[in-house]
């Protein structure tokens, strides 16, 4: 009861406050933001957006303004100095959208609706080699950013399999997928986990078009390092997601019958720091005692992440 009773003249100071109170918050200039990868045997992708105000509005319009369009990008591998090639969506036709989509991980309405630039390269004359290292050199709004990244040897899961979830009465179709990974002896690994149902749903398309990762689906061996042990994922889904399975009780859950392909990535350790603080800073945003920060990036001169990504796949087919 006490600290009930020092609480109260603060909850009636509160309900007797209704004067309009208007703060002024400060400009601040934008800041180019980086999101590239390299992964075994693709060729790179870069995606350049700038800042944005919390409070700017969300329309398709200005969510399309902070994309950037002119820049030049290079890709040191070693050895030759390539500059990449710039594709926008309004160049792209709408049978291959969906494509696109998959390939950028921007939504594909988006793509079709705003002119989305990435830059990449499409003679294949620089894919993904594991082991090396690939320097990033950006110029846009006036800015250089920079960054570095090996493509780490990529580690295969042992095994994969769907296992029911169990957590309702009679739950006979719902679960998740689960691996076995034998972590090399080595610190400092680090890895990401991506999924993609590739059976069809009810409209004759297949269910994810593209590969998705879940919140929290990068993951470091500092606690489990040479160890072998089983973990598993719930099915993550795009960013404001209107498909049914999205919003009812299928929500997180992979389904009996579903074709499944893992993609999993080792990465680095600042990549990898970059994801887990990214995700702590998403699932933040929610409680108002908060501090917000932004993710801690390996781009010199801006934000964001460059990450090579050594790949492996497995299928899975969920029968119990």
């Amino acid at each position: 009861m006490k600290h009930a009773a020092r609480l109260l003249p603060f909850a009636l100071l509160l309900a007797a406050c209704e004067k309009e109170i208007t703060v002024d918050l400060p400009e601040t200039e934008p800041k180019v933001v980086v999101e590239g990868t390299i992964e075994t045997g693709q060729p790179p992708i870069v995606i350049l957006t700038r800042t944005q105000s919390y409070f700017a509005p969300t329309s398709v319009s200005s969510i399309a303004s902070i994309f950037i369009q002119d820049a030049l990008v290079t890709v040191d591998d070693g050895s030759t100095v390539h500059v990449l090639d710039r594709i926008c969506s309004d160049q792209i036709p709408d049978s291959l959208i969906d494509e696109a989509a998959a390939a950028t991980g921007i939504d594909a309405a988006l793509l079709a609706q705003a002119s989305i630039c990435v830059w990449t390269k499409l003679d294949n004359s620089l894919l993904g080699e594991e082991g090396r290292t690939y320097r990033l050199r950006v110029e846009a709004d006036g800015k250089v950013l920079t960054s570095a990244t090996k493509l780490p040897f990529g580690v295969a899961l042992d095994s994969t399999w769907f296992k029911l979830a169990e957590q309702r009465p009679n739950d006979d179709s719902l679960g998740f997928i689960w691996a076995h990974l034998n972590d090399p002896d080595t610190a400092g690994n680090a890895y990401r986990w991506y999924a993609r149902r590739i059976n069809l749903g009810t409209d004759g398309e297949a269910k994810d078009s593209r590969f998705i990762a879940p919140i929290f689906s990068a993951f470091e061996d500092r606690y489990v390092n040479g160890l072998s042990f089983d973990f598993n994922y719930n099915r993550g889904q795009e960013p404001y997601s209107d498909a049914e399975d999205d919003n009812n009780a299928e929500s997180g859950y992979f389904k009996r019958g579903d074709t499944v392909v893992v993609k999993f990535a080792s990465i680095g350790l600042p990549e990898y720091q970059f994801y887990n603080t990214a995700y702590n800073n998403i699932t933040s945003q929610g409680d108002v005692f908060s501090t917000p920060s932004n993710a801690q990036g390996n781009i010199q001169g801006g934000l964001g992440v460059w990450a090579g990504f050594g790949v492996r796949f497995d299928t899975v087919i969920c029968v119990p």
